[in-house]
């Protein structure tokens, strides 16, 4: 509605984004510019630059991407060569065509990689029977009703922070969603804003329904 509102360029063919080598990317970074990581979660889990937001580059990108990118803000991607015209196709389609530049490889980065504490079923298990943890639902409210682990809160994964006070710095956090790929939006924007020690449940409601676990459902 916004975009509807306000003259902006009419894009014809999808532009050529800049890739920035090591020194570009250090004065963009030190410079605030947002920093869009849109490798598999699994990569990202492995090695991330501190601040990036994980969104991978599937059919949900450009959804995820509208959550967390202002129109009028300019951002970096981190993508392989091979997806960049893809995904600045999919951020055009939605009015996000302020981007500064990407790296294909975070060893652009010249410092060191933060990684991601993702646990399995049992090791979740263990913690959610013999510890006073924070379980938090980063859902919709509407998956979170029709079914979620006894005890968990839910804070939906778009409106995360603006609801950091809401994460109990003094206990134990794990984060789940339905299948792990919202979780590692969150626990990316968790690391961001400087919430440490938190697990993320990778597994999600698949797992933990599939496996027999009782769930709590709300009218």
């Amino acid at each position: 509605k916004k975009l509807n509102k306000v003259d902006r360029p009419l894009l014809t063919e999808v532009p050529k984004i800049k890739k920035l080598n090591a020194a570009d990317f250090k004065e963009a970074k030190d410079k605030g510019i947002k920093l869009i990581d849109a490798r598999n979660k699994v990569d990202f889990a492995a090695g991330f630059i501190p601040g990036s937001i994980n969104i991978q580059g599937n059919n949900a990108f450009a959804t995820w991407a509208g959550w967390f990118i202002n129109y009028d803000e300019p951002f970096m991607l981190v993508a392989a060569d091979s997806q960049i015209e893809d995904l600045t196709r999919k951020l055009m389609r939605i009015g996000l065509d302020n981007i500064y530049g990407y790296i294909n490889n975070v060893t652009v980065f010249e410092g060191e990689l933060q990684k991601s504490n993702v646990i399995d079923l049992e090791q979740f298990k263990d913690l959610y029977n013999n510890n006073n943890i924070q379980v938090v639902d980063v859902r919709g409210e509407s998956e979170y009703r029709a079914g979620h682990i006894k005890g968990a809160e839910n804070i939906f994964v778009g409106t995360l922070e603006a609801n950091l006070k809401k994460f109990k710095t003094d206990k134990q956090i794990v984060i789940n969603c339905q299948s792990g790929d919202r979780t590692a939006i969150a626990y990316s924007l968790l690391a961001k804003h400087g919430i440490k020690g938190v697990k993320n449940y990778g597994g999600g409601m698949n797992e933990w329904v599939n496996t027999g676990n009782p769930v709590v459902t709300e009218n």
